[in-house]
């Protein structure tokens, strides 16, 4: 007779290190320092490296007095550092002392040992050292811009961006995303950081113009804007600004340009972005000799007929041109020799060529060829990403 071999059941501890980081991702701070002590494998995990960069610190604001005032002595105590940190809290609610002392450690656990800041007014997600990988790419449209709207009780959410503002103002980085404010006072308290070299700022609708600029940030130097109105752009006064993006929603293309123009001409790199199909790139070319330091320009989204260069001035010395998701009509750009005498490289990316038979067709490298033998010293390029 046989004797069947007793297998022992599988314990929580049998579970692969995956597997027990997603379980600890439940936790909230003071449950995860508890199971911190519970053995040795665990401590482990918890205090790894691989586990602290995944780690999302969920904080609740909605906490009694007391409940906050422990919450301040276990941060001030934390000898770990936190990548990501969520705060749940009621929207419109009001940021009292309390909160905003949580907010306070909350920035500063972060930016001590990080130069670079996100904030997901949205989510309330507080999150380091991603700013360079959202601007790796250069289509602006693709970088995630969910249309979340937020009710209208957005003074919780100001009042946390100004004290981000106030408490970290050795930031060299900063990504505001998912905004959804109108409200054009909303980011005068960015003025306060004096180090700020990149700045990312997306869905922000101010619903009037200001009489002058409120936001002076003289460091500043990549400036980008996704998803907003062409009143935005005339909210920053940058006289050191080597490179700004902007992907508008806006209709009305000359006005668009009109306002980057009258705050901001020292940029060597600009690209604009446009929702509205209805655009056509002579509206955007015949502002382009009022950035006298202009060497890359990005234009994406409008329709460019055979004769867009028109409105170019023979002086501009662009050296690289790039046309993102445009219309074209030909890649044979009348006068493109004369206009940008100074044009080293052109590149259509995810551009459509138009073809009389088939309409409106994706541009293929065998379309190029014909571009590359007529001006043999420009470099033409296709990005198909």
């Amino acid at each position: 007779m046989e004797v069947a071999e007793f297998s022992p059941p599988l314990g929580i501890n049998d579970m692969p290190f995956e597997i027990l980081c997603d379980v600890f991702d439940y936790l909230p701070l003071m449950d995860i320092k508890t199971a911190a002590l519970v053995c040795r494998r665990w401590n482990q995990i918890i205090f790894s490296e691989l586990y602290i960069k995944r780690f999302k610190m969920v904080v609740s604001l909605n906490e009694s007095l007391l409940r906050l005032k422990q919450m301040v002595q276990i941060l001030e105590k934390s000898d770990r550092d936190y990548y990501s940190i969520i705060l749940k809290v009621n929207l419109g609610s009001p940021l009292t002392e309390a909160r905003l002392k949580i907010v306070k450690y909350v920035v500063r656990l972060i930016s001590e040992y990080a130069e670079s800041l996100y904030f997901n007014m949205a989510d309330l997600r507080l999150e380091s050292c991603v700013s360079e990988r959202l601007l790796r790419s250069r289509k602006l449209q693709l970088i995630d811009t969910r249309a979340k709207y937020i009710p209208l009780g957005m003074g919780l959410k100001e009042s946390m961006l100004g004290a981000i503002c106030e408490y970290a103002t050795d930031l060299t980085d900063l990504v505001i995303s998912d905004m959804n404010i109108n409200n054009p006072k909303a980011l005068e308290k960015l003025s306060l950081l004096g180090q700020l070299k990149l700045l990312l700022i997306s869905d922000y609708y101010p619903y009037t113009k200001p009489t002058a600029p409120p936001i002076n940030v003289p460091s500043l130097e990549n400036l980008t804007l996704i998803n907003v109105t062409d009143e935005s752009n005339f909210y920053f006064k940058v006289d050191s600004l080597k490179r700004l993006f902007i992907h508008t929603t806006g209709t009305d293309a000359t006005r668009s340009m009109q306002f980057i123009a009258n705050n901001i001409t020292n940029v060597s790199r600009l690209g604009v972005h446009f929702s509205a199909r209805t655009i056509v790139a002579q509206q955007i070319f015949e502002h382009l000799d009022k950035f006298p330091n202009l060497s890359t320009f990005e234009l994406g989204g409008v329709a460019i007929p055979a004769d867009a260069l028109q409105e170019l001035n023979p002086s501009n010395r662009l050296q690289k041109l790039i046309l993102v998701g445009c219309q074209l009509e030909t890649l044979f750009l009348t006068d493109l020799n004369q206009k940008l005498h100074c044009l080293r490289q052109l590149v259509f990316d995810s551009c459509l060529l138009f073809h009389r038979l088939q309409g409106f067709q994706r541009v293929q490298y065998d379309d190029l060829e014909p571009v590359r033998r007529s001006w043999p010293h420009l470099q033409v390029l296709l990005d198909y990403n």
